[in-house]
Order: structure tokens, then sequence, then C-alpha cells
């Protein structure tokens, strides 16, 4: 037998190799931001809307904007669940502990937001209310 000696094949096949785990590691990193620019209203920012300033005359204008809030808050709920299905999925994955504790802190984050959200409905139930009192 022939023993076949190939170094600059092996060299070229590291290189490769080393150049394509490069791309996957950089790609990796790429759709870890694109997921964190996901989430466009922080939880830490102030949601204050039109509606704690905005005094409605009508209660179709208030239902309008309480359609639009329980709209956004139904985004966020779905976004919160995703992150933390896809959590679930990774932490027990080899090497991704990391990535699963982002997306229970991008859930969590979303989870927020939809609370905030919710208080600014229950807000505007209770100025519809008061309008419907006063005009009733």
């Amino acid at each position: 037998m022939q023993k076949v000696t190939c170094k600059n094949y092996s060299s070229k096949t590291f290189r490769y190799f080393h150049f394509l785990s490069i791309l996957a590691i950089l790609f990796s990193l790429l759709s870890i931001q694109g997921l964190s620019k996901d989430t466009s209203i922080s939880p830490d920012q102030d949601m204050s809307y039109e509606s704690n300033k905005k005094k409605y005359n009508s209660v179709e204008d208030i239902d309008k904007k309480i359609n639009e809030l329980e709209e956004m808050k139904r985004g966020y709920e779905a976004k919160a669940l995703k992150n933390a299905n896809q959590a679930q999925r990774l932490q027990f994955m080899p090497g991704e502990l990391q990535t699963a504790k982002r997306y229970w802190k991008l859930a969590e984050d979303n989870k927020r937001i939809a609370i905030k959200i919710q208080k600014q409905i229950d807000e505007l139930k209770v100025e519809k209310m008061k309008l419907q009192k006063k005009k009733g």
C-alpha cells in the first residue's frame, strides 16, 4: 500500500472549515441582534401614549383606541410566547444556554410591555365608563 500525503489539501480543508465556522458564528450573532431589534419598545421606557393625555369626547374614539392597544398587546404576547418557546428548546442544547437566556429576557421584556399596555386599556375603560355616565 502506498501512503498518500496531502499536506496542502488538509491545510486548505482546515482553512475552509475555519472560514465556514467564522461565517456561522457571524450569522448567529446577526440573527440574535435582529431578534433583539424585534422589540420596538423597551420595558424601561415610559409607555405614555396619547390616551393618558388626551381626553376623549366619544365612546367610539375610546373603543377605537382600546382595540388598537389590544392588538398591540396581542402582538407582544405572541412575541413573548415565541421567545419563551425558543428558549425552552435551546436551554438543554450544548453551548446554547446563553442564547436561551437572551430569549428568556426577550420574552420577559415583551410580557412587561403587554402588562403596561393592559394597564392603559384598563384606564381607558374607566374613562369610557365615566363618559357613558356623564352622557347617560
